[in-house]
């Protein structure tokens, strides 16, 4: 759990035809980009929409996998096998994601195509296009592009969950199946897509319908559990638990803010203590830690800055036990 401003927000597996790194660095540079090492950067000469892009590289060799990346339904047979016979990828490490910071990343995956890129898959979710479909979905205006460019839907027992919305430093959303999955798909959708476009304060307890003719769920916030912290796929903001149909909403505390993060705090102790906390010893870390009320907006915005979502005061050690089973 880095605070960091220079950790990566975004993972980009981009395979290409240039036959080794010194080819895609002559092809770049072409372009006034520069490929340096394992670093690319923006021409000298960039406008605000490229000046950000200096992006950590790694170089990988087809390892007989390229086209099972891209072999979900969203390449078409022909384009998967054009993928598979291609020679090397690069995998492109960000700092910025594709909410706040999508014409950075953008410049950088054109920059990419004319260098000969032929796909891309972002690793947070999986979902893979041809270049020139990726960067026609999410250049557009229509969030629901995005979306559906990034993020996936996955069952987890009785529940659907979406993946990849880490993509945009948003939280994903937890639906229970109950009778209809495209309908709770649906619901699921229409809440990322909320959180893409809107960029609501959403708090735990409230509650959410995406028309006047949908019975209101509550939402609540809980830490990802489908893969471990390690995982790429691992959404550090968390998901939104969605109640059953006709929940009402519960009460919505301010903000509070702990600094450094309780979770932080809470792993520290663990460690120096070297033996798992005990319920009375973590809520003794929080009820002696620092903190500050927030309004919520300013909330939000620190922990996009830092990278990941706390764990919630009022249900500590619930949070805690999954946070700490998920670093194990």
């Amino acid at each position: 759990m880095s605070t960091s401003e220079d950790q990566v927000r975004l993972t980009l597996f981009v395979p290409g035809t240039p036959a080794s790194l010194e080819v895609w660095g002559t092809a770049l540079a072409k372009r006034g980009w520069v490929l340096t090492g394992s670093r690319l950067r923006a021409p000298p000469s960039a406008d605000a929409a490229q000046c950000a892009a200096d992006v950590e590289v790694r170089w990988v060799a087809n390892d007989g996998d390229f086209g099972k990346a891209f072999s979900f339904g969203s390449v078409p047979p022909a384009g998967v096998a054009t993928i598979d016979a291609l020679p090397w990828a690069l995998v492109l490490h960000l700092t910025e994601e594709l909410g706040s910071g999508r014409e950075h990343v953008l410049a950088v995956v054109k920059a990419m195509q004319a260098a000969g890129a032929v796909a891309v898959r972002v690793e947070e979710s999986k979902m893979g296009w041809e270049v020139a479909r990726w960067l026609e979905l999410l250049s557009g205006d229509d969030p629901w592009d995005w979306h559906y460019a990034v993020v996936t839907f996955l069952r987890q027992g009785d529940f659907l969950q979406s993946c990849g919305m880490h993509a945009f430093s948003r939280p994903d959303v937890c639906v229970p199946v109950e009778n209809d999955a495209s309908a709770q798909q649906e619901f699921g959708s229409v809440l990322n897509v909320y959180q893409i476009a809107e960029d609501p304060l959403l708090l735990s307890g409230q509650t959410f319908a995406p028309d006047a003719d949908t019975p209101r769920r509550v939402v609540e916030r809980w830490p990802d559990t489908a893969y471990p912290a390690s995982h790429p796929c691992h959404n550090p903001y968390g998901v939104w638990r969605v109640g059953e149909a006709g929940s009402i909403s519960k009460d919505v505390p301010s903000p509070v803010v702990f600094m450094p993060p309780l979770v932080a705090l809470l792993r520290r102790t663990e460690d120096s203590a070297g033996a798992p906390l005990t319920q009375q010893q973590v809520e003794s870390v929080r009820d002696n830690a620092p903190c500050i009320a927030m309004a919520p907006r300013e909330a939000a915005a620190m922990e996009r800055a830092r990278g990941y979502a706390d764990v919630d005061p009022e249900r500590v050690w619930a949070h805690w036990q999954l946070v700490r089973a998920s670093l194990e």
